[in-house]
């Protein structure tokens, strides 16, 4: 790689099917699908193994549509909270590896091994990284190198599952500029046919375009310098480790295959984001005040609002219904998305809350309450979590159920 950094992105291939599989072995050369309620037909497809996608099954794919196409496929209904734990876990592994780790969403990170590489090759190291997620736990990836995170990113895509790939700035036009232009990101359903109408059809058509007033024109002129810089493999090589920061935030994002139209496709992954956060706040004993919501459109622009609270929260039901408040007031309805993220931050313990009451709240109910949750929480940590439980609305009763006993086990332990 020469003089200049050593960038690894390092992407779990098929994600959630991948953890479900960790812990059912027996399904992994059956076609197999996630969606949050599996049972219905009108439930999103989030991830798909590549024994299904031999079959065209894809990601923001209906369960009804998946099943047609591939009627023996099993569908299985996600769980976030265990998706959380495999994240975990693997950034507490690439952490073992470079303090350089930046996390890119749930699945997928971005680590600078450039000092790590001065004992050992870059692949070697690409080699034992994908062998140690295997055998620690179950997770095939793919793995890209390359001096930026944006041709990382592109070369982890070039070969999965369990691929590595090293794409360096000189081989940009002899390996990037062949690809079709929407290997770029930021090219999608809106943005592809705009180009090809110029007769951009490859990366390299893109780069080489002469007549940049037109494409201004056509794409606007921060979309169209982005898009150049992006097709000649210009990049940031800075890894942002505050991104990866448990004590001030906990965030949470999906990435759509392609760009994303169905607005209850998107409600349905911003619930799912919701309890994942709402189940990690739990984990660690934390409320947070400000929530935010961060929308990345086809066009690789990203839009974010917040919220903060008066009284800090970690209930699921209430986030999502904050979250999707935010949402609503963020999302342009014309444009597609190609990422949905939540994040809750201004964390507070629950021994360090300060609960805030209003005029008119009724105080011994606010009391009452905090008592109940208290004792719960005391008896579930002596007893054990399923021993007893808080009571429900039985109409809300379904909303994210949740089986707690799944757990990962880490193979070497």
């Amino acid at each position: 790689m020469g003089n200049g950094k050593i960038i690894f992105h390092i992407d779990m291939n098929c994600f959630y099917a991948s953890c479900e599989l960790a812990l059912l072995p027996e399904l992994k050369n059956s076609p197999v699908a996630v969606a949050p309620y599996a049972s219905r037909r009108k439930s999103i497809i989030l991830s798909a193994n590549y024994e299904a996608r031999k079959y065209g099954v894809r990601a923001a794919m209906s369960v009804s549509e998946a099943q047609r196409i591939c009627p023996n496929i099993v569908i299985l209904e996600s769980h976030m909270e265990l998706y959380s734990e495999f994240s975990q876990k693997f950034f507490d592994y690439f952490f073992s590896i470079t303090p350089l780790v930046e996390p890119a969403s749930i699945d997928e990170g971005y680590l600078d091994v450039t000092e790590v590489c001065k004992n050992i090759n870059a692949v070697d190291l690409a080699k034992k990284i994908q062998k140690d997620l295997m055998d620690l736990y179950s997770l095939p990836s793919s793995i890209g190198i390359a001096p930026n995170k944006v041709l990382a990113k592109i070369a982890s895509d070039m070969k999965k599952p369990l691929g590595i790939s090293i794409l360096r700035k000189r081989e940009v036009p002899n390996i990037l500029w062949p690809m079709q232009v929407d290997t770029l990101p930021g090219v999608g359903k809106k943005t592809l046919p705009l180009l090809k109408m110029l007769n951009i059809n490859t990366v390299g058509d893109l780069a080489n375009y002469k007549d940049f007033k037109v494409l201004e024109e056509v794409l606007g002129p921060t979309n169209s310098r982005s898009l150049i810089a992006l097709a000649h493999g210009e990049g940031s090589n800075v890894i942002d480790v505050n991104r990866f920061s448990e004590n001030s935030s906990i965030s949470n994002s999906q990435t759509f295959d392609n760009d994303e139209y169905d607005i209850s496709n998107m409600k349905s992954v911003l619930k799912i984001l919701s309890n994942s956060v709402s189940y990690r706040l739990e984990k660690a004993k934390n409320k947070a005040y400000t929530f935010t919501v961060q929308i990345k459109y086809s066009n690789y622009h990203s839009v974010s609002r917040c919220r903060t609270l008066n009284n800090p929260i970690n209930n699921a039901k209430e986030m999502y219904l904050l979250l999707e408040d935010i949402f609503d007031d963020l999302y342009d309805v014309d444009s597609p998305i190609r990422l949905v993220g939540v994040s809750a931050s201004k964390l507070i313990t629950y021994n360090d809350e300060i609960y805030q009451i209003s005029i008119f709240d009724n105080l011994d109910e606010n009391e009452k309450k905090q008592s109940i949750n208290n004792l719960l929480s005391n008896l579930q940590n002596t007893f054990g979590k399923t021993v007893i439980k808080q009571g429900i609305d039985e109409k809300n009763s379904d909303y994210f159920k949740y089986d707690k006993s799944y757990k990962i086990n880490n193979r070497n332990g």
